[in-house]
C-alpha cells in the first residue's frame, strides 16, 4: 500500500496546478553537507563560503532509535505500524520460530525486521512463505529490552515500519510532536538549507501526501529564513520547496548512465517548475579500497553541473578537508565553476559540448579576470613493467603534457625519464611506494603522499610535447626492491585542446 502511495505521489507530482505560489524562495545554488558536529560547524561555514557555497543539514525528523524510551521496556502505542497479522498457533516465552497467517506486508522491504506482539517486540533475520502462512527464522525474542511472554493463538501482531538507518517510525501524532521539536532547535542554527532526503516517509501514515504538507509546514514556520530542500516534489510538497535534490551520489564510473538519468530528470522537473539539483559528489581520502578524489574527478563532476546548470550537494567532511592536500585548490574550483554557471556564462552550445559523458574539462582563470575552458584528455592508466616500457599514446590534442606516476606495494623507483618524439623529461627524484610523482602542464613537479600533500619538490630537467594523434613514448627508471619485490608502477598523462574563453555575463 505504501509503495501505491509514492507511486501515485510521484505521478500527481506532474500534474500540480500552479495556481497557487511558492512560500519559500527557490534556488539552484550548490550546498557543502555539513556533518551535524557542532565542533565543525564554524569551521565548514568557512570553507563554504571560500566555495562559494551555503551550508546544508540533513534532517530526519520522524526517526526514533531503538534505544528510545518510546520502544523499551514497553513500546509505545505510537510506533507507526505497517500492518496487522496473526499467530496461526501459540507460542511460549522461549519459541524462536513461529508462523503467522499469510500477508503482502512482506513484499514491503525492511531493515531491522521488528514485529510487535502486545507488550513485546520480536525481530527475526529471515521469514519464508509456506503455502498461506509465513515462517519466521532466528528470531530475538523480548528485543530492545522488552519483556518475552507467551502469546495465544490468533493473538494480534503489527509488522512496524523500520528504516535504512535501523530506527522506527512513529504514527501521525508522535511524527508532529517530534518534528516541531526538531523544527524549534534549528530556529537556534545558521544553516542555509534544511534537506529532507527520505520525505515519502512522512507519508507512511493514513493522512499520506497530506501528512507531508504538514511536516514542511512545521518546518516552515520555525524556520521562515531557510531553503527547504526535499528528494521527492508532491502536489503538498511543491509550495515549500526550495528546490529538489534526490539522494544519488555520482562518481566517474556512472558517466553514461549520469548524463541519460540527468536529460530525463531536466524534462520532468521543468514540467513541474522547480529547481532541481544533479545529485551529490563526494570528495573522499584514500583507503585500502580507492584512491583519493582527484581534480580530475571533480571538475569532470562540475562541468556536468555546469551542462544541466543545476546545483548539487558536496559531502566534503572537516576530517577530509583537514587531510586532503588539494582541499584549498578544490574549493577555489568550485567557486570558480559555480560562479560562471551562476552568472550563465557558459553558452548554450558549450552547455550541449559539457553534456558529453565521456568529456573532461578544465576551467583557467586568467591574468585579466576572464577564463579559458580546456577541453581535456585524460589517459588510460598504463602499466611499467620497469624494464624498457614502450607505448603509443594517442592524445586528440597537441599540446604540452602533465603526467602522474603512481608507485604502489613496496620498494621505490628513481629518476624516472619520459621520452617522447620532440623531447626528453628526466625527474632527479626518488618516488617511495605510496608516492605520487605529479608533473603538471606548467611544468613543475612535486612528490605527494596518497592524499595528494606535498611530500617534496621536484626540478624536471628537460621539455617534451605530445602531437595530435598517436606518438611513440617510452619510460625508463631506477627499481629499489623490497622484500624482494619490485613496486607497482602505473602512469597517466594528460592533454589540453583549444580553450574556449568564457566570461561571466
Amino acid at each position: 500500500m505504501k509503495r501505491i502511495l509514492t507511486i501515485v505521489c510521484l505521478l500527481l507530482s506532474a500534474t500540480i496546478s500552479f495556481a497557487q505560489e511558492p512560500l519559500v524562495p527557490r534556488s539552484t545554488k550548490s550546498y557543502l553537507l555539513a556533518d551535524g558536529n557542532a565542533k565543525h560547524e564554524a569551521y565548514l561555514r568557512e570553507k563554504a563560503r571560500q566555495a562559494g557555497l551555503d551550508l546544508g543539514i540533513t534532517v530526519l525528523a520522524n526517526r526514533i532509535p531503538t534505544s528510545s524510551k518510546l520502544v523499551g521496556p514497553k513500546p509505545s502505542k505510537h510506533l507507526l505500524k505497517q500492518g496487522l497479522l496473526q499467530l496461526q498457533l501459540p507460542i511460549d516465552d522461549k519459541q524462536t520460530e513461529f508462523a503467522v497467517h499469510h500477508s503482502e506486508l512482506f513484499d514491503i522491504p525492511a531493515t531491522i525486521n521488528v514485529l510487535q506482539i502486545d507488550d513485546e517486540l520480536v525481530t527475526y533475520r529471515s521469514v519464508e512463505k509456506v503455502g498461506e502462512i509465513h515462517l519466521f527464522y532466528h528470531c530475538v525474542r523480548g528485543a530492545f529490552g522488552t519483556r518475552r511472554v507467551a502469546h495465544g493463538k490468533n493473538a494480534v501482531v503489527y509488522k512496524l515500519w523500520d528504516t535504512p538507518e535501523r530506527t522506527l517510525l512513529p504514527d501521525l501524532e508522535t511524527q508532529d510532536q517530534m518534528a516541531q521539536s526538531e523544527a524549534k532547535k534549528l530556529a537556534k542554527t545558521d544553516y542555509d538549507i534544511l534537506i529532507f532526503n527520505d520525505l515519502k516517509s512522512y507519508a507512511y501514515n493514513k493522512q499520506g501526501d497530506m501528512a507531508i504538507g504538514h511536516f514542511l509546514d512545521t518546518m516552515h514556520k520555525y524556520n521562515p529564513d531557510k531553503l527547504l530542500q526535499a528528494d521527492l516534489v508532491t502536489p503538498a510538497s511543491w509550495p515549500y520547496l526550495s528546490r529538489v535534490n534526490e539522494s544519488q551520489f555520482w562518481n566517474e564510473s556512472m558517466r553514461t548512465k549520469m548524463v541519460e538519468t540527468l536529460s530525463e530528470k531536466q524534462e520532468f522537473y521543468r514540467k513541474t517548475q522547480i529547481p532541481w539539483m544533479i545529485g551529490n559528489f563526494k570528495i573522499h581520502l584514500s583507503d585500502k579500497n580507492r584512491k583519493a578524489t582527484t581534480m580530475e574527478e571533480l571538475e569532470w563532476f562540475l562541468s556536468k553541473a555546469a551542462a544541466f546548470d543545476a546545483g548539487f550537494g558536496l559531502d566534503f567532511s572537516a576530517e577530509t578537508m583537514h587531510k586532503h592536500g588539494l582541499s584549498h585548490i578544490m574549493l577555489n574550483t568550485i567557486r570558480t565553476w559555480e560562479s560562471l554557471r551562476l552568472s550563465h556564462a557558459f553558452s548554450d552550445k558549450m552547455k550541449e559540448a559539457l553534456k558529453d559523458p565521456y568529456s573532461d574539462w578544465h576551467i583557467k582563470k586568467t591574468e585579466d579576470s576572464t577564463f579559458l575552458l580546456y577541453p581535456q584528455h585524460n589517459s588510460r592508466r598504463y602499466f611499467c613493467n620497469l624494464s624498457d616500457d614502450h607505448w603509443e599514446w594517442n592524445s586528440p590534442y597537441a599540446s604540452r603534457f602533465a603526467l602522474c606516476i603512481t608507485v604502489e606495494g613496496k620498494g621505490s623507483i628513481n629518476n624516472p625519464v619520459i621520452q617522447t618524439p620532440s623531447g626528453t623529461l628526466y625527474f632527479p627524484c626518488s618516488i617511495r611506494a605510496g608516492q605520487y610523482l605529479i608533473y603538471d602542464f606548467e611544468g613543475s613537479a612535486c612528490i605527494t603522499d596518497f592524499d595528494y600533500n606535498k611530500v617534496a619538490n621536484v626540478a624536471p630537467q628537460g621539455d617534451a610535447v605530445l602531437s595530435e594523434g598517436v606518438s611513440e613514448v617510452s619510460f625508463t627508471c631506477e627499481v629499489r626492491m623490497e622484500d624482494r619485490k619490485k613496486p607497482d608502477v602505473t602512469l597517466r598523462y594528460y592533454t589540453h585542446g583549444e580553450a574556449q574563453k568564457i566570461g561571466k555575463r
